[in-house]
C-alpha cells in the first residue's frame, strides 16, 4: 500500500518546519508549545484512527506539537462553533485550527446561506484566538451525497463553496488544503458507502492536512509558507 505521508517532498517539508516548532517560537506567541486543533466531521475522526497506526502517529510526524482531535460523525456546520467553544474550555488555545466541515450541509442548506455561516464563524475563530492560523481543509468530492436529488448540482455547489471560502481564508492570512489528489474521486479511494475514504484515501487526506499544518507552522515561525 502506498505511503502518502512519506517521500522526498514530505521529508523536505518536515525539515523546513523543524525550526518553526522550537520552544522559543511559542514563547514569543505566549504559548508553552504548538497546539493544533483538528475539528470536523467523520473524515477527521477516521483520519485520527488511521494516523494512529501510521508512521508519525496522531501528531502526523511533528515533534514538539500537541494535537487535539475532535471528529464527530454527521457534524453539520452549525455545530462547529459550539464545538470549538467546548474544546476551549478544557484545553489550551490553538496556534493552528484545522477545520474540515461543511460537506454534510450540501444539499440541505442553500450555498449562499452556508457561505454566510462559514464566513461569520471563521471571523469569530480569529477573534477568539488572535495568534491562531486557520487551516481550511476543502470539502472533497463524494460518490454518494446522502439525500441528494441532483448529485451534479451538489458537486457544483461544492466547487463554488470551496472556491469562495478558500479565497476568504487566504485573504485573511490562513492556509488552504486543496486535496488535489482526491479530486476526480473514484471507488478506489472510497468505502462502499461512497461517502467515506478507505485507507488509501485517508493516507492522501492526511498528507494534505500535514502539509497544511506544516505551512501554518512556517508562517507562525516567520518562514515563507509553501502552500
Amino acid at each position: 500500500m502506498p505511503n502518502y505521508l512519506m517521500g522526498d517532498s514530505g521529508a523536505q517539508l518536515m525539515n523546513m518546519v523543524r525550526t518553526s516548532v522550537a520552544p522559543a517560537t511559542w514563547a514569543a506567541h505566549g504559548h508553552l508549545h504548538a497546539t493544533v486543533w483538528m475539528v470536523g466531521h467523520s473524515y477527521i475522526r477516521r483520519a485520527e484512527q488511521r494516523a494512529a497506526c501510521r508512521p508519525g502517529g496522531d501528531t502526523l510526524g511533528f515533534t514538539g506539537v500537541h494535537f487535539q482531535w475532535r471528529g464527530m460523525g454527521g457534524l453539520r456546520w452549525l455545530q462547529v462553533l459550539p464545538e470549538v467553544v467546548a474544546i476551549s474550555r478544557v484545553t489550551p488555545p490553538p496556534v493552528i485550527l484545522v477545520i474540515h466541515a461543511g460537506g454534510n450541509d450540501l444539499g440541505s442548506v442553500q450555498v449562499a446561506v452556508l457561505l454566510s455561516l462559514i464566513r461569520s464563524d471563521m471571523g469569530r475563530f480569529k477573534a477568539f484566538f488572535s495568534d491562531m492560523v486557520l487551516v481550511w481543509s476543502e470539502i472533497v468530492p463524494r460518490l454518494c451525497w446522502r439525500g441528494a436529488r441532483d448529485p451534479g448540482a451538489i458537486e457544483r455547489a461544492r466547487r463554488l463553496l470551496n472556491s469562495r471560502i478558500s479565497r476568504f481564508v487566504r485573504d485573511r492570512g490562513g492556509i488552504v488544503v486543496r486535496h488535489r489528489l482526491l479530486e476526480g474521486m473514484d471507488q478506489g479511494l472510497m468505502l462502499r458507502d461512497g461517502v467515506h475514504l478507505n485507507d488509501i484515501g485517508l493516507d492522501i487526506f492526511l498528507s494534505g492536512l500535514r502539509d497544511g499544518i506544516g505551512a501554518a507552522l512556517l508562517r507562525l515561525g516567520g518562514g515563507r509558507s509553501p502552500v
